[in-house]
């Protein structure tokens, strides 16, 4: 499973089938309403070796809490190199609270770590 967050930048690695080809397609479906459309590859490059495949991925008309079926083809071929699913998420902050717990004016008081066992 990929995480997706509107408006941000999605970038992904994922493993593929072994493939020559640098022009992929993504395509959807929508697991609520099973409507089918693609997704945006941006920067697509494969690295052979590990069958690794990275790129950006845009999804025009995303709705927050979706969950999509994936499938990556290349361009033209009908034999799909990764099949997998995307949820997709709120943008999310950088910026996090800093939160005071009611403790953070006490400081615990040093001991000896000494302890009786009761037999």
């Amino acid at each position: 499973m990929l995480t997706y967050f509107i408006s941000g930048s999605n970038g992904f690695t994922i493993r593929t089938q072994p493939t020559a080809s640098n022009q992929y397609t993504m395509s959807l479906q929508d697991m609520y309403t099973l409507r089918n459309f693609t997704a945006s590859l941006i920067s697509a490059s494969f690295e052979g070796y590990e069958s690794y495949l990275s790129f950006t991925a845009s999804i025009s008309g995303a709705i927050v809490g979706s969950e999509y079926r994936a499938t990556l083809l290349n361009s033209g071929s009908l034999q799909p190199l990764w099949h997998g699913s995307i949820q997709v998420y709120a943008s999310q902050s950088v910026d996090k609270p800093v939160y005071k717990t009611q403790n953070d004016g006490y400081v615990s008081h040093e001991s000896t770590n000494e302890y009786i066992i009761m037999t």
